[in-house]
Formats: structure tokens, sequence, C-alpha cells
């Protein structure tokens, strides 16, 4: 029973809507029923039944929804009037056209019970079942002839009664669903918007704890409105219109920006597979002390998403961590350098200093020396130096900011050799074989010149270590690589003079490293090659009637003179002779290279080795032979 009531009974609640509704739905029923006069006296008149009394009824069945339209405030008291005077109409209807239409008159009031459920409430049915009940009940006893134009017997005016109540329990049930499913629409859309708001209100919560930034971006770049908190703190609460994220973190970073940009133009442009091009977009940003990383992500169907996610993390800690790591790495590296060739390793120093100030002083030949300087720092461990080297080298223009990071890093450094070799800088050592040949000079009683030139050479550098040491780095790029290697070093007695030989030892570097990375195959091509697996280097120095002579070789693929072709037509260059090629493998910016690498791809190795190499009046010459390897001979004149 109390089910039946709450469905019977509509909520107490009347929304603006269903209010709206109800009220031009009434003032529509009352025009219909002030038709219903007319009709009734016209009914009348035809029938003979009373034109006068028909139009006096009718006027008096409508005067309740007048009143109570004009009394009433609840637009479902309203309703549920003109529920009664549908059926007062009805009934009136059946009394005034008796005869042989009386009966067709009855379907008035099934007509009428299914239209009332546009009322939207079942109670508006109820009543009008209800009249409609009473007055054939009263009138099939007072006067059957009003209901029925015959004497109908009692069991049909139950069969009436039950068609009747069949299809006012139809007409309830439309009228409760109409109510539910769109006048009350309005509440459930209410308390779902509530619930929405719930809901967004206990994301936003969560968005404003999240210790990382989470935006929403479209195609464009344009920002959704929804972000975290953690970002708005960040990166400033709000994109002006037009702007997109690339904007806004602009104004942090304008070199993180517009290499974003352009990596987006990828993403949009669609040529690229999808995750490929979201994989090309910088995802490293720095603003003053702080190190963010971030993360592109497709949201939906990958060939069309619905959008980006894009996620930023504060990775300053790790970062500086990694940073203190790298630092104390490379401090120890200095140690150990100091230790074992402490003559050879501030020779580099030294030399590395000068580079480090012009590069800081942005002299004309600033990017080849710092392509150099980041060369020398592998060598010698310096891996922090090489890094910062790196990155420089990736800008253009090189942020002030970022040139004076280097700097500081390498007063650092100097300020670690200072502590280690203090007073005892300017002091060298003599190596057991060399100080043994001194001592038998001196007791065999060799000439003052000979003696001489033997003290003189104990200030040389020997050739043997500073190309072992090379030969070390090679096998450190091998590993890095993948790559296999053996270094033969093969070098007579010679001692050099670091301070004339500095600057070109500083570039040999170049072609160790171009020698390695693209000379060496990987083990699995020279396998397919029909070669070793260990690639085969040799760095000889040796003398010959024209001076010094100093090679490396190797057994890799050779040179790619078709690249280098490519590359020389590219500048404007001359192609057309094999010394025209050989000529442009050593012009700046001319690489076999496909892709530029920590390691080489820039072209500048060959050229700053080139000059090093005439500066102390020697020449290069190159021999190279596709698939069996490279030669690359450097002659220098005994007096260098």
């Amino acid at each position: 029973m109390t089910s039946l009531l709450r469905f019977l009974v509509l909520p107490r609640e009347v929304t603006p809507f269903e209010r709206a509704y109800l009220a031009k739905t009434n003032r529509v029923a009352l025009a219909f029923f002030a038709l219903h006069v007319p009709a009734l006296g016209l009914l009348g008149l035809l029938n003979g039944t009373g034109a006068a009394l028909a139009l006096s009824l009718g006027l008096l069945v409508l005067a309740g929804p007048v009143l109570a339209s004009a009394t009433v405030a609840h637009p479902r008291a309203i309703s549920v009037v003109h529920g009664v005077a549908a059926m007062a109409m009805g009934a009136l209807l059946v009394h005034f056209g008796q005869g042989p239409t009386q009966i067709e008159m009855h379907f008035y009031f099934f007509a009428l019970i299914a239209m009332l459920a546009v009322f939207g409430n079942p109670l508006v049915v109820v009543a009008a079942a209800a009249t409609v009940a009473a007055h054939h009940l009263l009138l099939w006893f007072v006067l059957p002839r009003s209901v029925f134009n015959y004497d109908a017997p009692v069991w049909v005016v139950a069969v009436h009664a039950a068609f009747v109540a069949l299809e006012s329990v139809g007409a309830i049930y439309m009228a409760r669903s109409f109510f539910d499913n769109v006048i009350g629409l309005e509440s459930i859309v209410v308390a779902r918007t509530a619930e929405v708001g719930r809901r967004q209100s206990d994301m936003r919560l969560v968005l404003d704890h999240v210790e990382q930034g989470l935006v929403m971006i479209d195609e464009t770049g344009r920002m959704a409105g929804e972000r975290t908190a953690w970002f708005d703190a960040r990166f400033g609460r709000e994109a002006r219109d037009g702007e997109t994220l690339f904007d806004v973190l602009g104004r942090t970073n304008e070199a993180y920006a517009g290499a974003a940009r352009a990596a987006w133009e990828q993403v949009v442009d669609g040529f690229l597979p999808l995750e490929v091009a979201l994989g090309q977009v910088p995802t490293t940003l720095t603003s003053g002390a702080r190190t963010y990383s971030l993360s592109y992500r497709a949201i939906g169907d990958v060939p069309v998403p619905h959008g980006f996610l894009v996620c930023v993390v504060d990775v300053s800690d790790a970062h500086a961590a990694e940073k203190a790591d790298a630092e104390r790495r490379e401090t120890m590296s200095l140690v150990e350098k100091v230790l074992s060739d402490r003559r050879a390793f501030l020779d580099f120093f030294e030399e590395a200093s000068a580079l480090v100030s012009g590069i800081v002083s942005e002299a004309p030949a600033q990017r080849r020396m710092l392509h150099t300087l980041k060369g020398n720092a592998g060598v010698f461990g310096l891996a922090r130096v090489a890094e910062l080297c790196h990155a420089l080298e990736e800008r253009d223009p090189i942020p002030r900011a970022e040139l004076e990071g280097l700097a500081r890093r390498w007063a650092a450094l100097t300020a670690d050799v200072e502590r280690l070799v203090g007073a005892q800088r300017d002091a060298f050592q003599v190596d057991r074989p060399a100080l043994d040949a001194l001592e038998r000079a001196v007791s065999l009683g060799r000439s003052h010149e000979e003696i001489g030139a033997r003290v003189r050479d104990l200030r040389l550098e020997p050739l043997e270590r500073r190309l072992e040491t090379f030969a070390e780095h090679a096998a450190s790029i091998a590993r890095r690589l993948e790559k296999r290697v053996r270094v033969d070093v093969v070098c007579d007695a010679f001692r050099l003079d670091p301070r004339s030989w500095g600057p070109f030892l500083s570039t040999f570097v170049h072609a160790i490293r171009n020698t390695v990375d693209h000379g060496i195959e990987s083990p699995a091509e020279r396998v397919a090659a029909a070669k070793p697996a260990v690639g085969r280097i040799e760095l000889r120095a040796q003398r010959e009637e024209r001076g010094l002579v100093l090679e490396i070789s190797d057994d890799g693929r050779g040179i790619d003179w078709d690249r280098i072709a490519t590359e020389a037509a590219r500048k404007g260059l001359p192609t057309a002779t094999e010394a025209d090629l050989r000529a442009a493998l050593f012009e700046g910016g001319i690489s076999t290279a496909r892709t530029v690498t920590p390691l080489s791809g820039r072209g500048v190795g060959m050229s700053a080795m080139l000059e090093a190499t005439r500066a102390l009046g020697g020449r290069i010459s190159v021999a190279s032979e596709h698939g069996l390897g490279t030669t690359l001979r450097f002659v220098f004149p005994e007096a260098a």
C-alpha cells in the first residue's frame, strides 16, 4: 500500500521546469474546456435535448477550472481540477448526445483519460476515473438513459466500468513515467549535476594535492581548464587567450618552448607514427635552479586521440644528486690521473684551461674549442665536463648562463687540482729507464752536451704514455657503443714538449673517436662481413727521414666517400676529383655521420686536427678502402 501511494503521489518539490510546464498545459486545458461550451449548446440544439440547458451546465462545469486557475497557486492542484472537469464535460456530452450517437460519446471518456497523462500526475487520472465512476453509477440508478441510449443492464455497466478502470491504470502508469522521465528530468539533471559537481570537487581536491603537474592539451597545444595546482604554482595560473602550453612554459624557458613547438609540429603533421613523434618532444626543462621532466601521452584512440596528457615532475633533487655523484666520480678520476701520470695530466689541464677560457670568452673558434674540450675531457675521465660541453654544443646560440656553468665547474676542478699538487705543480716525474740511462751516461763520462740533452729530455713527455692513454679511451668508447676492439700501441722512444705539442695532442682525440664510432663496425656487422668480431686499431709513432710519423689505422668499414661528396656538394665545395674529396674530409661541418651523437657527427674534429697539424708544420694524408679500413698519417718535421 505504501509503495502504491509513493507511486501515485508525486514528490512534494515542484521544480521551476515543472511549474512552467504545468502553467502552460493548464492554460491549454482551460481553453480546451471553454470550447466545449458552444459545442455542448450545438449538440443540444441538434439532438433536441435542450441547447440552453447544455450551455448552462457547460458554463457551470467550466467555472471549476476557471476558479481554480484564478485562486489556486499550486499547478498540480489546478491539473486535478482539470481532470474532474474533463469527465464532467464527458458526462454532459453523453447526456446531450442522446440517440444514435450517444454511444460514440463514450469514446470521449477513454480518449480524455489517456490524454490526462500529459499532466504527468497520476492523481489527475485518479480524480478523473473517480469522477466518471461516480457519474455512471449515480446516473444509472437515477436516469439510466443519460448514461446509455438504452436501458442497459447492470453487467453492461460493469463491463464499461472495467474498461475505464483498465485504461485508467494504463494512463496512471504513463503519467508517472512521463513525470519521472520528462517533467522530472530537471530534478535528475540537478541531482546528476550535483553529483558531478561533488566528483569534480573531489577531483579538484586530488589535483590540488598531487605533487606534480598534470595538464590536458589539445592537438594545437592549448590547455584544458583543469590542471593541478602544482603546475599553476610553478608556471602561472592563467593562460592568455590563444596561448598554448608551450607559450606558458616559454615564460620560464623560451629555449625549451621553441624546441618543443618545433617537435610538436611533427605530432600535428601526422607524418611520423604518433608514438615516435611524441618521443621527439623535449623532456627536460630548466628554470633557475629547478629541473623538470616532462612526458607527453595520447589519450584515446592513437590514430585520432581525444587529447594529450602532459605530466611534469620536479626532478631537481634527483638531478642534483646525479650531478653531485657525477662530480664526485669526476674528482676521483682527477685524483687517479694525477697520481698515475701527474705531468701528462697537468699538461692536459693547462691546455684545457686555455680552451675553457676561449669558450667562455666566446672566441671565434668557440665551437671547435668546445668540441675539442669535450673529447679531451672524456680521455681524462672528466665526464661531467664532457656532458656540459655536449649540452652547450646543442644550443644555438649558447646562453651566457650555461657558459658560466661550465666556467664554475672548471673553477671547482682547478681548485681540486691546486689542492692535489699545490706547490709541486712544477715538479715532474722521471721514469726509471730514463733515470738509469742518465746515470750510465754520467758514469761513462759522456760529454756535457750529451748529458745536458738527456737532462733536457727529462722535461719532455714520453709520447708512448700519451698514446696509451688514447688507447684506453678508444677501448672505453667501444664499450659504450657495444663494440669490441683491440688497440695496439707501437712507439719509438719519442719525448715531446707538451707546450708545443699540446694543441695537436688535444685534437688527436677526434681521430680516436671517429675511428671507433665511424670506422669500427658492430660485432654482428663484422661477422656478417667475414671479419673477426673484434676490431683492430693501431697507434704507431716512428722516426723516418722526414721526421716524426704518427699513424692511426683500423680494419673497419672505410670512409664513406659518397657521403663526403654529398655533404661537400651541399656546402658548394668541389667534388670532381679524389683530391677534392680528401680536402672536403677536413672541412668544417662535414661528417659521414647521419646523426649527431655525444661522440661525433658535428664535422668539427677533422678540421681542428688539420689546423693543429699545420701549426706544427705537419701534414695529413688519408688512405681508406671500402670494407678494409682507414689510415690517417701525420708527418711532422723533426724540429717540431
